[in-house]
């Protein structure tokens, strides 16, 4: 089966040659509408970047809330209208002080640490399981994070992007991580309600 690039971050223990490109999946648009209180309470700021914006149903979302959205992703290159830098290797973002994405699992780790170069907030979503790994200490990646809000259901991002925000449950355990450049006590877990957006049942892959 051809899987089509579709620009949203997921990765698994999946071998790279079964994963799309950049761990391209789409975010369903109901994982921003569950933290739209959150969002407008802790970014005051009007722009926003995306750097991993695929087929931009963040962006979208973030727009009807009134931000300002910068475009970035490096594999969606028939897109036009978006950039096509490599965030990581950039510092033409180190303009933008807000950020709101979904990035590449795979390179999780170095978003959170260049976004910590140049930001004074950003809200990434990722697995749970990342506090597992001691490297994550070492490295002071969780200096600064603020909350972790987790959601209450599985979410499987292997599905089609949908507007009206329902997905597969899936076997891995996701949140929003929202790092704070001003906060430095521990970080503080709140659980989101994502119940009514789970009626897909669990993803079947077409072969």
């Amino acid at each position: 089966m051809k899987i089509e690039v579709i620009g949203k971050a997921y990765a698994s223990k999946k071998k790279k040659a079964d994963r799309p490109i950049g761990d391209g999946y789409n975010t369903p648009r109901s994982l921003v509408w569950i933290a739209e209180d959150i969002i407008k309470k802790e970014f005051r700021g009007k722009d926003i970047l995306e750097p991993c914006c695929g087929k931009r149903p963040i962006s979208e979302e973030l727009e009807k809330m009134g931000y300002d959205v910068f475009d970035n992703d490096l594999y969606e290159k028939f897109l036009l209208t978006i950039t096509t830098y490599n965030y990581l290797e950039q510092n033409y973002f180190n303009r933008w002080k807000y950020i709101i994405t979904n990035p590449p699992f795979t390179d999780w780790d170095d978003f959170v640490l260049k976004a910590k170069t140049h930001c004074r907030k950003f809200m990434f979503i990722g697995k749970t399981d990342f506090f597992s790994a001691h490297k994550r200490n070492v490295t002071g990646l969780w200096k600064h994070l603020k909350y972790v809000y987790i959601f209450d259901r599985k979410v499987d991002l292997q599905g089609s992007l949908r507007d009206d925000g329902l997905f597969h449950v899936g076997m891995a355990n996701h949140a929003w991580f929202l790092w704070d450049m001003k906060y430095n006590g521990e970080p503080r877990i709140r659980i989101l309600d994502v119940q009514k957006y789970a009626k897909l049942g669990q993803f079947k892959k077409r072969t």
